[in-house]
């Protein structure tokens, strides 16, 4: 009986010895793989935020600007949602920001010389074959496709009321992809506030957002060093003001919210809280993010949402990294670095 107990205590240790013998052979190995990837200066993506399954069960791949500062940098790449350390590069296409949706893109593109020129480029996002070409008046901000692929929206920095304010303004647009001409200007657009008619010379909409019927948008409406939230009727040319203090809106998949900045100004400093709004109560949420973000965010589910920040804490500079958040506001669900060196991501099914 003493034999067998020893036997049996020895198999146990062998057993204990071996699995702790795999589990450090997996996490050296977890970790010189990502000590590799950081030295290469590759996108690296937080395993944990990717641990999240996709809700209709098919692949997806992260479409971003490449930030770092090497040969590549501004162009158009991607990550498999599963391999975000393998980003395969879109050779033609290189991009201030751009979006991808619906199977098509949009690249907002300079073109630098001893005058610096801007275009729209419209891409098959398969093929990434161009579609179509628009010039801009400005320097790119924002732009957005329409889930279904069909409408493009982009914003621009121009200098419209030079006349009347020494300070820039913008210029939004939406786009028919199938051709390639602007169906919209939204400062053309009737807007309404509470029932009345709103009116104001230094309007300006930006930070579009489509629903997923692309008749609708929200959009950003900053007037008087105000910002709303306003929701747009492409047919009918208007939109009606919905919220307050909402800059740069993203809707949620299932479009039930929204996510966006909330602006405060302290000591003359401007610093912007992500926060969702579910569009059905009014309700904000404030996210666990608590550094100053100044993005439009994109979601890769419904429970969470991508965004960019600077590398470093000193501020603005070449290279900034995408992060990623929880919208349930919870304190425990802290942000993640999801991307390094990349900028401007947008989130896509694999093409079929």
């Amino acid at each position: 009986m003493l034999r067998r107990r020893r036997i049996f205590v020895a198999t146990c240790i062998a057993i204990i010895a071996i699995l702790a013998g795999y589990i450090y052979r997996t996490r050296t190995r977890i970790a010189d793989n990502s000590a590799e990837a950081l030295k290469s200066g590759a996108p690296l993506g937080d395993a944990a935020a990717y641990a999240t399954a996709d809700q209709n069960g098919k692949s997806k791949r992260i479409f971003f600007r490449h930030n770092s500062v090497d040969k590549n940098y501004g162009r158009l790449a991607f990550v498999k949602y599963e391999h975000p350390d393998q980003p395969e590069f879109v050779g033609a296409l290189s991009c201030e920001v751009a979006h991808v949706a619906g199977g098509r893109g949009i690249c907002l593109a300079a073109n630098r010389g001893v005058f610096t020129t801007y275009v729209a480029k419209l891409f098959d996002a398969k093929t990434f074959q161009i579609l179509a070409e628009i010039p801009l008046k400005g320097a790119p901000i924002r732009c957005r496709m329409s889930s279904d692929g069909k409408l493009a929206a982009l914003t621009v920095f121009i200098n419209r009321h030079a006349n009347e304010s020494l300070n820039s303004s913008t210029q939004t647009l939406l786009i028919n992809v199938d051709n390639g001409r602007v169906v919209a200007n939204l400062e053309e657009f009737k807007v309404t506030r509470d029932g009345l008619s709103f009116s104001n010379k230094d309007f300006s909409l930006r930070g579009v957002t489509f629903t997923p019927d692309a008749r609708n948008f929200y959009a950003t409406l900053s007037t008087n060093q105000r910002h709303f939230l306003v929701k747009g009727d492409i047919a009918n040319r208007s939109a009606v003001v919905i919220h307050d203090n909402v800059e740069c809106p993203s809707l949620s998949p299932d479009a039930s919210r929204i996510a966006y900045k909330k602006r405060f100004v302290a000591d003359g400093r401007v610093f912007w809280q992500l926060s969702v709004l579910d569009l059905k109560t009014d309700r904000e949420t404030p996210l666990g993010e608590k550094r100053s973000v100044d993005d439009q965010l994109e979601w890769l589910d419904n429970d969470h949402v991508l965004y960019s920040l600077p590398e470093t804490d000193n501020g603005p500079g070449a290279g900034t990294n995408v992060w990623l958040a929880t919208v349930d506001g919870a304190s425990a669900s802290s942000p993640r670095l999801f991307l390094r060196k990349a900028y401007s991501p947008s989130v896509s099914p694999l093409p079929q």
